[in-house]
């Protein structure tokens, strides 16, 4: 092995069982941020639940002083009525009712004395009497108002040695303002439940009130008055529910908290913990090498100065500050000076080779990548030779059919006129490229009114085009250029081809010709589909496939554009497009030399 290899094993030695240690401790520390997290929680449900029993608490004394008071003891149960209906008056969500013995109404704080009240009896009366305390109730639906309520109730003595029931009951709304507080996470959840596991009150979906909670979480909480319960929520949310019961009330007070957030504070302190950790391990192990690293140098100077020798190159002495080293390195710098000639040429031969396969990988891909623009072309010919071909051999067949009517016989030979005229233009189109990348395009120059040409082909499309676009033609005067008549009419042909095939029925179709100095300008605009911006630079290419074309959706070979800027170019001129992004048009213009 190399000096530096033992020098790593040294060092290993020493720092693995300190690593081992120090990844414990960080799990256990890991471990104490977690349980300081939910210990923060449980704290939080303690304090909820206090809040929640000092509320009944408080009822439960405004109740005693109604049952022990002398207009109970009388039964004057109208001065009754009046005492609790101003304590209630501040305090929409709470009200009185008092019951006899068997859970009759006598009166409700929530109507006048007198009205006519429900006279069944509760089964839940029977839980109330003068020895038995107070009575929290759970969920349930008040017979009266409709709402969803809970109920504080305690037995009041009458001078007959009977007794009423007095109850204080809660719209479960009331608790909502204990679920909120700003110590509580804005994603967490927190619940209210009663002694069945019914909902009392959510901090966060009313619609499931009354509701129990999970079978699985019902257990736990009933197996402790407290405790942290990791489980997944009907949402589908990996929670922490940490729990706990009211003594006065029975009920359980739940928080949920994301696993992800208890364990992301967690590991924040963890990672800090990790990382000073590992930056005094990196100080130890940069001690230990930079102790070892007179040895290995000196050695590395050595073994540096035979690997120059072998390659012919000049190696130059170093001090190591080890006598025996600096003697064998100066001898082997003088024996390498005489090869570093011999390994310089071998190395700009090297260079030459690498330089040369580089090229060749790239010519490779350029020809692979024309030999698939090429395939992708031939299918995209096939399947516009394809269309015309089978309709007009559909129209043959027709035309084969025995006692055929002369309408239909009509309507197929005009078919097959239609689409040889299709395959005319396709073979003209293909045409006229080879012709332009040949150079053997060949314009017959004369003197030409560009807005003459330019306003009969925009009207015969308009006449073509039934109305189905808005058409816009404005041309002026001066507009003479020195061009072929021919190649030019081929030129806003195309472009008005394009801006009909592009542009959806109601939309518009601009032209305009006019004199831009030197220069003739022809611009046809359109409200259509438009071009994304990468597309601009290669929207005149030829065999340009894929998302650099045009929508291959509307057909055609996409040699269109192609053949305006190459006849363009012809005529000394430029052609440029301008789109703001799909969706929103676009507009070509086209500029030719003016000629007076």
């Amino acid at each position: 092995m190399k000096t530096r290899t033992y020098l790593f094993l040294m060092a290993g030695a020493i720092l693995l069982p300190v690593a081992i240690a120090s990844w414990i401790g960080l799990s256990m520390l890991l471990d104490w941020e977690r349980e300081s997290r939910l210990r923060s929680v449980r704290e939080m449900a303690r304090a909820t639940a206090f809040q929640i029993d000092r509320e009944i608490a408080a009822a439960e004394a405004s109740l005693r002083a109604v049952a022990y008071s002398e207009g109970m003891r009388q039964q004057d149960y109208a001065r009754l009525h009046r005492w609790t209906s101003s304590t209630n008056a501040n305090n929409a969500q709470s009200w009185t009712v008092l019951y006899d013995s068997k859970g009759r109404e006598l009166f409700t704080t929530q109507a006048p004395v007198g009205t006519k009240l429900l006279s069944k009896t509760r089964d839940w009366a029977s839980q109330v009497s003068l020895a038995g305390g107070t009575l929290v109730s759970g969920y349930f639906i008040d017979e009266y108002s409709g709402l969803p309520t809970v109920a504080v109730s305690v037995a009041a003595p009458l001078e007959d040695g009977q007794y009423n029931i007095v109850s204080q009951i809660f719209d479960v709304r009331f608790f909502e303002r204990i679920l909120r507080h700003d110590a509580i996470g804005a994603d967490w959840k927190v619940g209210i439940f009663d002694r069945n596991g019914l909902a009392i009150m959510r901090n966060r979906g009313s619609d499931t009130l009354g509701q129990p909670m999970g079978a699985d979480f019902l257990a736990a909480t009933r197996a402790a008055n407290h405790g942290v319960f990791r489980h997944v929520t009907q949402d589908g949310r990996d929670v922490y529910g940490v729990f706990t019961r009211s003594k006065s009330s029975d009920w359980t007070i739940v928080i949920g908290v994301p696993v992800a957030q208890i364990e992301a504070a967690a590991r924040t302190a963890t990672w800090y913990a990790a990382l000073v950790l590992v930056l005094l391990l990196g100080l130890a192990v940069a001690i230990v090498l930079y102790l070892g690293r007179t040895l290995e140098r000196a050695l590395s100077q050595a073994a540096a100065a035979v690997t120059l020798l072998a390659d012919g190159a000049i190696a130059l002495p170093a001090r190591t500050r080890v006598e025996e080293v600096d003697a064998l390195v100066e001898g082997l710098a003088r024996t390498s000076e005489a090869l570093s000639s011999e390994s310089q040429v071998r190395k700009s031969l090297q260079d030459e080779r690498e330089q040369l396969l580089v090229s060749e990988q790239r010519a490779r891909r350029l020809a692979e990548a024309q030999s698939r623009a090429k395939d992708d072309f031939l299918a995209m010919l096939g399947h516009e030779l394809r269309n015309p071909l089978a309709a007009i051999s559909g129209a043959m067949s027709v035309l084969d059919m025995p006692n055929l009517k002369p309408q239909v016989a009509a309507n197929a030979r005009d078919i097959s006129r239609r689409q040889m005229r299709h395959l005319t233009c396709i073979v003209d189109d293909l045409l006229d490229v080879q012709r332009i990348l040949s150079g053997k395009i060949v314009l017959h120059r004369a003197r030409i009114d560009v807005a003459q040409v330019v306003r009969s082909s925009a009207e015969a499309k308009a006449l073509v085009d039934a109305g189905a676009h808005a058409w816009t033609i404005e041309t002026e005067p001066d507009a003479w250029v020195d061009g072929d008549r021919t190649r030019l009419e081929q030129v806003v042909d195309n472009l008005l081809h394009n801006a009909i095939k592009y542009t959806p029925k109601g939309g518009r179709v601009d032209v305009r010709v006019w004199r831009d100095g030197e220069q003739v300008a022809i611009s046809v605009s359109d409200s259509g589909v438009g071009i994304a911006p990468e597309l601009h630079p290669l929207i005149f290419d030829v065999l340009v496939q894929g998302p650099t074309s045009i929508d291959r959706g509307q057909g055609g070979l996409g040699l269109g554009l192609a053949l305006v800027k190459q006849l363009t170019a012809l005529h000394g001129g430029t052609v440029a497009v301008h789109s703001d992004g799909p969706g929103k048009g676009s507009c070509f213009v086209v500029r030719v030399p003016a000629t007076a």
